[in-house]
């Protein structure tokens, strides 16, 4: 299997990267990954990881559920439960933020649809970028979206889009610095573009380690704090307008970090814990188990 060796941080560029945790892949294979960290702006990254035409496989599992849309196990009931209402603070997000009430929007990594549909109810004009053939024939069987798959993202238009939104995906690409320079490409002068990542600083983080769920190899491939993203953001010329917690994800990761530890009853213990670092969050967002990152382009 061919692995990508990351030897220059992709936030900084600098080279010294230490050893910082070894992970389990929980989902599939129960291999050990070895993530790294910066010693000059603390990005971390999963090392050695399988190269993009290579990992699929580290994807198909039934729990997967942004592709699947299972509903097996409470932690999973729990999910669609969440979603509804996270679904709901993410169209007020790209309706607050956004330059026109309605336009072009371009979601990456668009899952099995809940959220495209949600925007084209609002009259937004919708495309959904998504790598899973299963989840964009769900797409289409429940809403008539029609995702396109991942190569079409560099065959946009340059300047087409009011919002470019990505929900839980910068992660899981090979090329960060590649693809947020498109993204700058694609938007309109005054364009928004919102990205939703795991926060390796969040309470929760810090609390599970090598157990904590949103770590996820090798699948998640890089792992950023606010002032790493905010960085790398500077860096490829966009303004960072707002930071929003995800506080929702607080708990279903620390479900599923529970049930990585194998912690009996571990949907009850990892929603008290939840709980106990939500309430945490409330005085200090930032440490927040996810946050959405609402950007514009520098004029």
């Amino acid at each position: 299997m061919k692995k990508i060796h990351t030897d220059i941080c992709p936030v900084c560029g600098n080279t010294e990267l230490v050893p910082h945790l070894s992970c389990k892949d929980y989902l599939t294979t129960r291999e050990s990954f070895d993530i790294y960290r910066c010693k000059a702006c603390g990005f971390a990254l999963t090392q050695d990881f399988p190269a993009e035409d290579e990992i699929d496989p580290y994807y198909e599992a039934p729990e997967y559920i942004s592709h699947s849309d299972t509903r097996q196990g409470i932690i999973n009931i729990l999910y669609h439960w969440a979603r509804k209402i996270a679904l709901k603070s993410k169209s007020k997000t790209v309706n607050r933020y956004a330059t026109k009430k309605t336009g072009m929007l371009l979601d990456i990594g668009a899952g099995t649809g809940y959220f495209l549909n949600r925007m084209k109810e609002q009259k937004w004009i919708v495309t959904g970028i998504e790598k899973s053939e299963s989840a964009r024939k769900f797409a289409k069987r429940k809403f008539d979206i029609d995702c396109q798959s991942s190569d079409y993202l560099y065959k946009v238009c340059e300047k087409t889009k009011d919002v470019i939104t990505m929900w839980h995906v910068l992660e899981h690409m090979e090329h960060p610095n590649r693809v947020m320079e498109h993204l700058f490409s694609l938007l309109k002068d005054d364009g928004t573009a919102i990205i939703a990542l795991p926060n390796k600083d969040s309470f929760d983080a810090v609390h599970y380690r090598e157990y904590w769920a949103a770590y996820d190899v090798p699948r998640h491939l890089w792992h950023f704090s606010p002032s790493c993203f905010e960085l790398l953001a500077k860096k490829l010329h966009f303004e960072l307008i707002d930071v929003k917690p995800m506080y929702f994800d607080t708990f279903y990761i620390s479900m599923l970090s529970e049930k990585n530890k194998g912690t009996f009853l571990a949907s009850i213990a990892g929603l008290a814990k939840g709980a106990v670092f939500f309430l945490l969050t409330l005085g200090n967002r930032k440490r927040s188990s996810s946050l959405v990152y609402i950007l514009k382009k520098k004029q």
